[in-house]
């Protein structure tokens, strides 16, 4: 209406949520394709860490598209975020995989499904009108995608790259020891503190 004066029809007031909300499934599928290139390329938490990128610009964009009234940021963080979850979607469980000691494994791997569904739940729930989910507070709600970027930019840089990416991948034989005595003292360490061993 500021735009262009008048009100858009209802056939492309639909169009135009569709395509909002179909560039996820876009922006996944493209992350996907390349999230296997750029852990070979940047190693799996060198990917991991870049691809917070998308996450940050896509919260930028989208919390900013009501202030600017401009739906086509909409459009791109939405195809941004999707891109992140392609690339993590593909990076995490193989990184997860391949620094988790061999008894734990299965585990790591059921971890991926379990914490996407509670993702799904979450943000279910910040939806409620009695949270997030009013009018005025849906840019606030689409921005909340940086929290996981933050807390793994946080987090991230104090694990070791995977010892079999530094092994296969680089030739790199003493990062790849030292990368495995870190993840045995560090699994050991949770162990004793979990259980109280």
């Amino acid at each position: 209406m500021q735009r262009y004066q008048t009100n858009i029809s209802q056939d492309g007031l639909t169009l135009l949520w569709s395509t909002i909300v179909s560039m996820f499934t876009l922006g996944g599928l493209i992350g996907a394709s390349i999230g296997g290139t750029l852990s070979v390329k940047l190693g799996r938490r060198g990917t991991l860490l870049a691809n917070n990128a998308f996450s940050l610009m896509a919260a930028l964009l989208m919390g900013l598209s009501s202030t600017a009234g401009s739906f086509e940021l909409l459009i791109i963080g939405r195809l941004l975020i999707g891109m992140n979850a392609g690339i993590a979607l593909c990076v995490q469980p193989l990184y997860l995989g391949e620094i988790a000691p061999t008894a734990l494994r299965g585990a790591m791997g059921t971890g991926t499904s379990v914490f996407i569904t509670g993702g799904i739940l979450t943000g279910q729930v910040m939806g409620l009108k009695e949270i997030l989910g009013k009018e005025e507070y849906w840019p606030i709600l689409l921005s909340t995608t940086c929290i996981p970027a933050f807390l793994q930019l946080l987090i991230l840089p104090w694990f070791p790259e995977s010892p079999r990416y530094l092994l296969i991948d680089k030739g790199d034989e003493e990062g790849c020891k030292k990368g495995k005595i870190f993840l045995n003292i560090v699994v050991t360490m949770n162990l004793k503190i979990l259980f109280n061993i």
